[in-house]
């Protein structure tokens, strides 16, 4: 594969990821808000999400076979799976609960900043280095999706 088609493939990746992504938080606070849907559950609309992705990724290991199912020890399922499973989890609950109080512009400023606080923990963990040239980029990014999302009163 070329360079070229390489690099149309991953911007093509990070579009759908992108739209999936938006898609995603709007469908949620349709879901979740008392104007239109009037579903005030968001532990319940995790699950749901939740068992939809045990389902998909079931289907594309088992039934489809792209990729190779994986043998793992109870000590690999205790330190690697339960742990991002649960963060994920709570990061779905959190969030979904956040679509009862605050809009979606706000939803998306915030989640701006996720890479800063991603890079400021992976640092303190010491998991990376401090490069200030990262950390001015990923600055600069946060502070125009701010910018751009704020529009108007966020609450």
């Amino acid at each position: 594969m070329t360079i070229n088609r390489q690099l149309l493939l991953t911007y093509l990746y990070l579009l759908i990821y992108i739209c999936l992504s938006s898609g995603v938080i709007l469908y949620n606070k349709w879901v979740l808000s008392p104007k239109y849907f009037k579903f005030p559950f968001p532990i319940t609309l995790t699950m749901i999400h939740m068992g939809f992705s045990g389902v998909v990724a079931f289907f594309l290991v088992r039934v489809l076979k792209v990729v190779t199912p994986v043998k793992m020890t109870f000590q690999i399922y205790a330190t690697c799976v339960i742990p991002i499973s649960a963060f994920f989890a709570s990061s779905l609950w959190f969030g979904n609960t956040a679509y009862l109080h605050i809009s979606v512009a706000f939803i998306q400023m915030l989640k701006a900043l996720m890479p800063v606080a991603t890079f400021i923990m992976a640092v303190i963990c010491g998991t990376d280095k401090l490069r200030c040239d990262v950390f001015l980029n990923m600055v600069l990014v946060s502070v125009g999706v701010v910018v751009s999302s704020y529009g108007g009163n966020p609450l």
